[in-house]
């Protein structure tokens, strides 16, 4: 027997949250990076929003596109700076989308947009490791995989072309005798007869 569908007052809530809800809230903001983008092969205007929550895609896009919508299983209230709370309860599941050449698999969120297509919030920028340099309204993609050594003069060269390179500086910790002779088990118990400093040879 089929159990009747849950009323809206008896769905599951979950929160949200966008920092912007059309394209002219997008533009005011610095924190914020608009671009063209490919999904499922099509061009779509693009919101990289770092404070967004969720992956959101307008209605209007998903009727353009005649997308699927699936139900989301819960209702998802969404805080927006113009709007309020927003109420949506449908998503668009394994969408293909291509950013900067690079093609990855989204579950978007269908939410009344203006003048936006898509919105790639924090749970994409995680999962797939892209860092928003807001500074250069760019992203950049963290590679895994084929990491390649290059020389100081390469770095150099890349650097004045504009590259965004990130550097890590290690010191080693300089520790004493006593003081790693302290972390190997039983030695530890004997230090006195582990000086810093050997006094001599032993008689022959």
């Amino acid at each position: 027997m089929k159990k009747p569908a849950a009323s809206p007052a008896e769905r599951a809530r979950a929160a949200g949250r966008v920092f912007a809800m059309t394209s002219t809230e997008a533009t005011q903001s610095g924190n914020l990076i608009l671009e063209p983008c490919l999904l499922i092969g099509q061009l779509v205007l693009v919101l990289f929003d770092s404070g967004a929550t969720h992956s959101f895609i307008s209605n209007a896009c998903v009727g353009r596109l005649n997308l699927d919508k699936r139900d989301l299983g819960c209702e998802l209230l969404v805080s927006t700076p113009s709007s309020g709370q927003v109420a949506t309860s449908s998503v668009c599941v394994g969408c293909v989308m291509e950013v900067a050449g690079h093609r990855f698999k989204v579950n978007l969120v269908c939410l009344p947009l203006e003048e936006l297509d898509v919105i790639l919030g924090m749970d994409w920028l995680s999962n797939n490791h892209v860092i928003m340099d807001c500074g250069r309204r760019s992203l950049v993609f963290l590679e895994h995989e084929g990491l390649k050594l290059i020389s100081t003069r390469e770095a150099v060269r890349a650097l004045q072309e504009g590259a965004t390179c990130f550097m890590v500086m290690a010191k080693p910790e300089k520790k004493s005798a006593v003081e790693m002779i302290q972390n190997i088990p039983i030695v530890n118990e004997y230090t006195d007869v582990f000086p810093d400093e050997v006094p001599g040879l032993p008689p022959s």
